[in-house]
């Protein structure tokens, strides 16, 4: 990794330096780096205003650490630098913050599912409510093994993990799971197992072990106490930051107190001129943030969201989910100092749903899609004949959504969706829509816009078809890059 230090006194004179990490100390700008890790400010920096402004697009925000007592020394630019980056302040000793570095600032971001279907169960009656649910009665007066993951999980060479378990908290029942590491050759050592105990609070826990360079397998069952219904979901194990990030550092998440599930947003800063892009990310089999690249080369705030439930996302549905998604956004206008004429709605496919329904309730100055999916019950009831063997979860899906699978609950989930559309006022949104022509998920989607009362009163609606279903053809995400274009020259930000 690449760290950049600026101050009078270099670190790497005094302290450790480990040797995955490359020092480099008041070299900026520096033929042949593009991008640093991290970047540290400490006490006599000296930075030209200009080189500021250049460093602020060549390191990710929340990777900046400055000593308090560096603050003196900034000039206006180097001030705007911090803010703009979300800096923290240094509160550790300089070798302890070294020796963390490769932990909480690596590059890149990466998340499993383990659905509970792939549990080899030690008692086989039990019920399965859908491919991430399963359902038993517990009665156990002391912890006792429910059964083991059929594949054991990679532990990626210098990555530590942390799970995240799903599961009903209004029950009597604790949860755990054991762990058994072992070596990527041999059997390893049965002393090499953890408990991880899920009963105590809504936190994911990581597991105790430190970095190796050499890769790892985790062995991992399920353990429970106490009398009860509980429902289990999916298993989540994600690469750990310590406390500095969720998938990317300074990621966060959202979690559903009652279900155990959660998703996770990611605030960009930009240079913290309006508009603010909201961009809700599609479906995904390794969890983890979309489309990072593309608002961060725009400048703006972004406020990314990414659902890693049930086997590729859950379309950001659920009432707990809902509210809090929303409660975000208002949090970050504010926080901007932006008004909702300045919130831009953004999703591709999966993506499509937050973003037309709470960009509708928002009422923001831009709705921009690709892919519109919105209609899920039509999507689930033109799986046999028009999708057959792609997209099942949608019925995992829709299945927390209604309480039967039938043609009637499914359409009047449609219908609810509409009907909830024509209660929001889009007179000032624009609406930019680029659809499937022959899409064999949502079929409905652009007729079902072009009839809806509220989106046929907005200011602007602009809707372009491409051929091909819903995979076939990439030009419709370059349409929706246009788009961005398109609306941050509206707010002045043309070349």
């Amino acid at each position: 990794m690449n760290v950049l230090q600026l101050g009078a006194q270099n670190w790497a004179d005094k302290y450790k330096i480990p040797n995955e990490i490359a020092w480099n100390y008041n070299t900026y700008p520096q033929a042949g780096i593009k991008r640093f890790d991290l970047v540290i400010i400490t006490e006599g920096v000296q930075l030209e205003d200009n080189l500021w402004s250049k460093l602020q697009w060549q390191v990710p925000p929340y990777c900046v650490l400055y000593s308090p007592f560096a603050e003196k020394d900034l000039s206006k630019a180097g001030l705007n630098f911090i803010n703009c980056q979300e800096a923290r302040q240094i509160v550790e000793e300089p070798q302890e913050l070294i020796d963390q570095m490769p932990i909480r600032f690596f590059h890149g971001q990466s998340g499993l599912r383990f659905a509970p279907t792939k549990l080899l169960l030690n008692n086989p009656e039990r019920i399965f409510m859908d491919d991430g649910h399963l359902s038993l009665t517990v009665d156990a007066n002391e912890w006792t093994n429910l059964g083991s993951y059929q594949q054991n999980i990679y532990i990626d060479p210098q990555r530590l993990f942390k799970f995240s378990l799903e599961y009903n908290r209004q029950t009597n029942v604790k949860v755990r799971l054991r762990v058994i590491v072992q070596p990527g050759a041999g059997d390893g050592n049965p002393k090499d197992q953890y408990l991880l105990d899920f009963s105590r609070n809504n936190e994911e826990r990581e597991l105790p072990i430190g970095l190796e360079d050499s890769p790892r397998f985790a062995n991992v069952s399920v353990e429970v106490l106490g009398k009860g219904e509980l429902t289990l979901g999916v298993l989540h194990a994600r690469w750990s930051r310590r406390d500095y990030g969720e998938f990317l550092t300074g990621g966060k998440r959202l979690f559903d107190p009652v279900t155990g599930e959660d998703i996770a947003y990611y605030f960009n800063p930009g240079d913290l001129r309006p508009p603010l892009h909201v961009y809700f990310s599609g479906a995904r089999r390794l969890e983890g943030f979309e489309a990072y690249p593309l608002f961060r080369r725009n400048h703006t705030p972004a406020l990314l969201f990414t659902d890693p439930r049930l086997a590729v996302g859950q379309f950001y549905t659920g009432t707990a989910i809902e509210s809090q998604i929303k409660a975000t956004i208002i949090a970050t206008l504010k926080k901007l100092g932006f008004n909702r004429q300045q919130l831009v709605m953004n999703g591709i496919s999966m993506g499509t749903y937050p973003a037309i329904k709470l960009g509708a309730q928002l009422s923001a100055y831009a709705i921009n899609v690709a892919k519109p999916t919105v209609n899920l019950g039509q999507v689930a009831l033109r799986a046999r004949l028009e999708r057959p063997d792609e997209f099942d979860t949608i019925f995992d899906i829709d299945r927390q959504l209604v309480s039967s699978l039938t043609s009637e609950q499914l359409e009047q989930l449609d219908t609810k969706f509409w009907k909830l559309m024509n209660q929001t006022d889009l007179t000032k949104a624009r609406i930019y829509v680029g659809y499937m022509k022959n899409d064999d998920y949502d079929n409905l989607a652009i007729k079902r816009m072009q009839e809806n009362a509220a989106i046929q009163n907005a200011r602007l609606f602009v809707r372009k078809g491409f051929p091909g279903r819903h995979n076939d053809n990439n030009a419709v995400v370059q349409w929706f890059v246009s788009r961005l274009v398109e609306i941050n020259n509206a707010f002045g930000r043309g070349e």
